[in-house]
This record gives C-alpha cells, sequence and structure tokens, in this order.
C-alpha cells in the first residue's frame, strides 16, 4: 500500500514587500475633495523610482515559476504538490532566488535617501503643476506674496510626502520570500469534529463516511489531472519542435537541451506511474539524444527527420489517453485511504497538518 503524502509535499510561496505606493489626494493634485467627481480614481503615487519595485517583482515572479512549473495544484488548498524527486531542486531554486531577493533588499536600503532624493525632485515639480490647476485668488491682501504663497504650497506638499516614507531601519523586517512545506496526513474529518456537527453516533459516522468520499473524490480527481497534466506538456513540446522541423526551421541547442530538460522533470513529477510515456522519453534520451551531439542534430537533415519520427511517436502516445483510467486506478488502490500516520523528514521547517 502508499500514502500519496509520501510521495511529494505541499509548498506554497508567500512574499512580502513595502510597495511604496500612496493614494493620491484631490490636495495633491491642488484640488478639494469636492473637485473630485466620485466616479473618478485619483491613482497612486511612487515613492521611489519604478524600475526598483520591477526587480522585487522579477525576483518574486522567477520564484512562484520554479514551483508552478515544478508541481501540480493541489485541490484541497492555495498549495501546489511537488514530488519527493522534485523537491531538492526546486528548494535549491528557490534559496536562490530567496538570496537575490534580500540582496535587492540591502541595495534598496544603500540606496534609499538617494531614491527620496530623486523622487522628491519629481513631486517638486508635480507639487508646482497642481499649484497651477488651483483656482485663481479673488482677494489679495498688501501683504500677499505670490512666490512665497507658492513655495508655501510645494513645501507643504513635499512635507506630506515625504511624511509617507518608512523608517529606513524598518525596511528589512518589511520584505520576505518565503515558502511554507507541508508533510502531511491523509485529510479526515476527527472523531471531535462530527461531533460537533451532529449528535447522534449513527449520524457522526455517515457525516465521517462523507468526508472520506469526499477527499478520496478530490485526490482522485487530483491524481487524474497529474496525468493529463504531463501528457499535454509532452504533446505541447514535441508538437512545437516537430512542426518546427516540418517547417524547415534551425533546431537550435536551447531547443534540444529543454527537450533534455524535460525528460528529466517528466520522471522527477510522474509519481503516479504513466510508465508508457516515461519509457519513450527514456529512450529518446538514451537512443537519440545522448548518441548524437546538439551539433550534429543541428547540422544534419537526416537526423532532424529521425528526431521528428520520435516525436510524432511521443505525441501519438501522449495523445491516447485511453489508458488513463487503468494508470490512475492502479495507483488509487494502493493508496491508504484510512492512513493516518503524519510524515516527517524532508525539511526541518515543514509543517504537519
Amino acid at each position: 500500500m502508499t500514502n500519496i503524502f509520501k510521495d511529494g509535499l505541499l509548498a506554497y510561496v508567500h512574499v512580502c514587500y513595502c510597495t511604496f505606493q500612496m493614494s493620491l489626494t484631490a490636495e495633491d493634485l491642488g484640488l478639494k475633495e469636492e473637485d473630485i467627481a466620485d466616479a473618478f480614481s485619483l491613482g497612486r503615487k511612487m515613492l521611489v523610482p519604478a524600475d526598483v519595485m520591477r526587480e522585487f517583482r522579477a525576483v518574486e515572479g522567477r520564484a512562484r515559476r520554479v514551483v508552478d512549473e515544478n508541481s501540480f495544484q493541489f485541490p484541497i488548498s492555495n498549495a501546489r504538490f511537488i514530488t519527493r524527486r522534485k523537491f531538492p531542486k526546486v528548494l535549491e531554486a528557490l534559496k536562490k532566488c530567496q538570496g537575490e531577493y534580500m540582496a535587492l533588499v540591502n541595495k534598496l536600503v544603500v540606496n534609499y535617501d538617494k531614491h527620496k532624493t530623486e523622487m522628491l525632485t519629481v513631486y517638486r515639480q508635480a507639487a508646482e503643476i497642481a499649484y497651477g490647476r488651483q483656482p485663481a485668488k479673488t482677494e489679495f491682501g498688501p501683504e500677499f506674496d505670490p512666490e512665497r504663497d507658492k513655495q508655501e504650497f510645494v513645501s507643504q506638499f513635499l512635507t506630506r510626502v515625504n511624511a509617507l516614507y518608512p523608517a529606513i531601519e524598518s525596511l528589512p523586517g518589511r520584505f520576505s520570500l518565503d515558502w511554507d512545506v507541508y508533510e502531511i496526513a491523509l485529510p479526515r474529518m476527527r472523531q471531535a469534529d462530527s461531533g460537533a456537527i451532529v449528535e447522534n453516533e449513527k449520524m457522526a459516522q455517515i457525516a465521517t463516511e462523507e468526508y472520506q468520499l469526499q477527499m478520496q473524490k478530490k485526490i482522485g480527481g487530483f491524481i487524474d489531472n497529474v496525468v493529463t497534466t504531463l501528457r499535454h506538456e509532452t504533446m505541447e513540446l514535441c508538437s512545437r519542435i516537430s512542426n518546427n522541423i516540418k517547417d524547415g526551421k534551425v533546431v537550435k541547442s536551447t531547443t534540444l537541451n529543454s527537450l533534455g530538460r524535460f525528460v528529466e522533470k517528466f520522471r522527477e513529477l510522474n509519481f503516479v506511474g504513466d510508465q508508457k510515456v516515461e519509457a519513450q522519453l527514456e529512450l529518446l534520451q538514451k537512443e537519440f539524444l545522448d548518441v548524437h551531439s546538439n551539433e550534429q542534430i543541428t547540422e544534419q537533415v537526416d537526423l532532424q527527420d529521425e528526431l521528428k519520427r520520435r516525436l510524432n511517436l511521443l505525441i501519438d502516445s501522449a495523445s491516447d489517453m485511453t489508458d488513463v483510467n487503468s494508470i490512475t486506478g492502479e495507483y488509487k488502490r494502493k493508496i491508504e485511504w484510512q492512513d493516518t500516520t503524519p510524515v516527517y523528514g524532508a525539511n526541518t521547517n515543514a509543517t504537519t497538518v
């Protein structure tokens, strides 16, 4: 028998950062609140140059793609299911992203005053424009000085903006790129939970059985999706390369390398046991990609034709879904649906639920 959660882990990436964006006010534009229509959105103002935050979002995007491209969406939470064979590589990539993210935090701290000065110059110009938008003053006293009035407006504008900046010492605590890893037992309804729902012991048993059936249905659907997802990815990659060869396009080394990486990816994610497609991918690797160099394949038409033939065979196998139920059914029959023993050991920070 097997426990699906011995084959993989649940992981979730979470990122915290200060956006350095604040809402514009009517006063920022030299207007009054009553001058702003209800349907009009004032937008937001940036406190640091836009490219600074783009760097943070770029690293966050890479971290999330590392998980998304090497895992499956799990049906019971927002977490991703990563096979144990794949997890060490995912963890290594996440740690690299985390290091890059914190390096950006240090860079931000070092350049914080510079960014503030740069943006306050921009906002000084914005304040002068906003001052010009104000309704003309109709009453002037003998002490009225238009230039002084303008400078006071600009000064108040910049004071409001400056007050929005967090203290520099607080910045490291406002940024983080982390991940949670869950090593779990098969979800189940505990007696205390069912007892809170129903008082009658018989009804409690019915509720528990219904809960277990729902879990089996959700996890069963997840297992089905694992096989079809991997097959669709196989078809997509093989079709793209095969069509390029058919159209006479150059077969690049990067394309061949991506094909080799996919063979490895399929092997590491194929915990359900799609032996038919995995075996063909392995043959492609051992009998063709390992035998011929990228340069030979790129330069020799006959090798490209052979590659296309093998890819088309893979497409045919992956597109034939008639055996999916037997593959997933065999795996489901091995699952210990009543197993409640937690699994430990993949990560010292892992959580068992």
